[in-house]
């Protein structure tokens, strides 16, 4: 009996899904999700920048920003969202380092500032595997992952990709709103840079805990001391009340962003945010922020127009039409 032997190329065929199989075998300690899609980083990391116009950070110009930024810190993961062929792994202009994931249809993903990459041209990815780590590379002012999606080579808004992962922690868009204007009232900025802020001058690096630096300067005429640091200025004297007490394993913008909602909480503001009183829930918190009016700190805080414009502003792209 004859036996019939398959022709070289045809074997060789064969064998490629093989191939990548095992070698996406190889990877499975990288892979945090085998779902369908996964969230870009680590889940509850805070969206400091949305899709659509804003006020570039180093340039001051009014640009569209074609992406969504999250405030996390350097060396998180970066997860590929879906499975696909890894069609750019490199330095990439203002992007710095970046990865650009095509999954087919005409959809793609891009992942901007990383300060490490974990994959090259060409390899297959499983959605969840590690593809880099959170960095400040290219035009940035602080770390940050920039997230993309493209559909045909034209970035759309990702937000709606990505709700089923339950954005910002799960908090509602008028919570990520008000969250967004305390940072952009205590800090001159509502963006990623806001979290390694110090009370008067300089960034601090280190999120493993509060960094515990007093900075002192003159408030109207007066010498001022404190230890204020964070997108929400959070004293030494809060970091040891709340740290123990939310169980933080850190001071990374997703705790600075609990810590916050404590302080919410505790002043009952909470139900005021969510019922869209805006001018109830600052001036409840106005005990703990003074950057917002109804208290005595004398340290020039914002007239509640202008923080209620701001607050409008963040919840107009926050809320998914």
């Amino acid at each position: 009996m004859a036996i019939a032997f398959p022709q070289v190329s045809e074997w060789v065929e064969s064998q490629q899904p093989i191939r990548l199989l095992q070698r996406l075998a190889k990877n499975t300690s990288d892979v945090t999700d085998l779902k369908s899609t996964a969230f870009p980083t680590i889940k509850g990391t805070p969206v400091t920048s949305g899709f659509g116009w804003r006020t570039h950070p180093l340039t001051g110009e009014r640009k569209f920003h074609y992406g969504i930024d999250f405030g996390a810190s350097k060396g998180t993961p970066i997860y590929a969202f879906e499975a696909g062929l890894v069609e750019f792994a490199g330095w990439k202009g203002g992007y710095g380092k970046a990865v650009i994931i095509n999954h087919g249809a005409g959809k793609s993903t891009l992942y901007g500032h990383a300060s490490k990459l974990s994959v090259r041209k060409e390899e297959q990815v499983l959605p969840g595997q590690i593809i880099g780590k959170v960095g400040s590379t290219g035009m940035s002012t602080a770390p940050h992952l920039h997230f993309e999606v493209r559909l045909n080579n034209k970035p759309v808004n990702p937000r709606p990709y990505l709700q089923q992962h339950k954005l910002s922690s799960n908090y509602s868009p008028r919570m990520q709103a008000f969250l967004a204007t305390i940072r952009w009232a205590e800090t001159g900025t509502s963006r990623t840079e806001s979290y390694q802020k110090l009370v008067f001058n300089g960034t601090f690096n280190n999120f493993s805990t509060h960094p515990l630096i007093k900075q002192c300067a003159s408030i109207n005429g007066k010498k001022t001391c404190s230890t204020a640091a964070g997108a929400y200025q959070m004293l030494d004297k809060s970091w040891r009340d709340l740290q123990p007490k939310l169980k933080l394993p850190d001071f990374s913008p997703e705790s600075q962003d609990r810590m916050a909602i404590e302080y919410i909480r505790r002043n009952r503001a909470i139900s005021d945010i969510e019922s869209g009183n805006f001018a109830n829930a600052a001036c409840k918190v106005g005990k703990i922020w003074a950057s917002f009016p109804c208290n005595s700190y004398d340290q020039n805080p914002k007239a509640m127009s202008e923080l209620s414009r701001y607050y409008q502003k963040q919840l107009s792209w926050m809320v998914v039409r």
